[in-house]
């Protein structure tokens, strides 16, 4: 992951609630009167590091959204995995574009403070999955595999971004400026599948997008 592209530290504090003052101008107000409120709220930090090292227990759910990869006319099949704690890689996608669902769940697991994740994923170099493109990962210096956070801006070079050439499925997950706009402790993986070097125009880091979400995961213990 180029450092240039993100500042992203791992999973989250112990507080991930807004808090903040709200104040009104009066105690009273008669009908037809407006009040004036003013209000000055403190969001949580964001706590998530480049090599993804969760700080509390957190769920952590991955989802598709979709899969730009193709020869031509030709579809070609895409694949990601991922590992906890330098564990074996276990597949959780492994398809071509039509067979995206962005709803589908692929990964729902709990992840302890201290458990480190890594995300890989590759194209396939022919549309029956027999020959393969070399693995992307996400815990490396690798343009070919970028994480970003809401706010965040893709990468520049990306010939995709231009103005009608993002892919559709990108489309709900940008703003009007361009910039990713999603939830305050969601990620988005890009993966480019292919050899192309970057910024030329294959190089469009939309071949696997992935939508990486993580909330508070407490464990209740049955009273004796």
């Amino acid at each position: 992951m180029l450092t240039a592209f993100l500042t992203i530290q791992s999973a989250f504090g112990t507080s991930e609630i807004p808090t903040g003052k709200l104040n009104v101008d009066r105690t009273l107000v008669r009908v037809g009167a407006r009040s004036n409120l003013a209000w000055d709220i403190t969001y949580p930090k964001r706590l998530v590091e480049t090599n993804l090292i969760t700080t509390t227990t957190v769920k952590m759910r991955v989802r598709a959204l979709g899969v730009a990869f193709q020869s031509g006319s030709t579809l070609l099949p895409f694949e990601g995995s991922w590992s906890k704690n330098s564990s074996a890689w276990t597949v959780f996608f492994n398809g071509k574009g039509p067979s995206v669902v962005p709803t589908n769940v692929l990964v729902d697991t709990v992840m302890n403070p201290g458990d480190q994740i890594r995300f890989r994923a590759r194209g396939g170099a022919n549309a029956n999955g027999t020959s393969w493109f070399p693995h992307r990962q996400t815990n490396n210096s690798d343009p070919y595999a970028v994480v970003l956070k809401n706010g965040d801006r893709p990468p520049d070079y990306a010939p995709a971004y231009s103005q009608g050439t993002v892919k559709s499925f990108m489309t709900p997950y940008l703003d009007n400026t361009g910039k990713i706009k999603i939830g305050p402790q969601d990620l988005i993986i890009l993966f480019e599948g292919s050899t192309a070097a970057p910024g030329t125009a294959f190089f469009d880091m939309q071949d696997l997008v992935l939508l990486v979400s993580f909330e508070s995961f407490t464990t209740t213990v049955p009273k004796p």
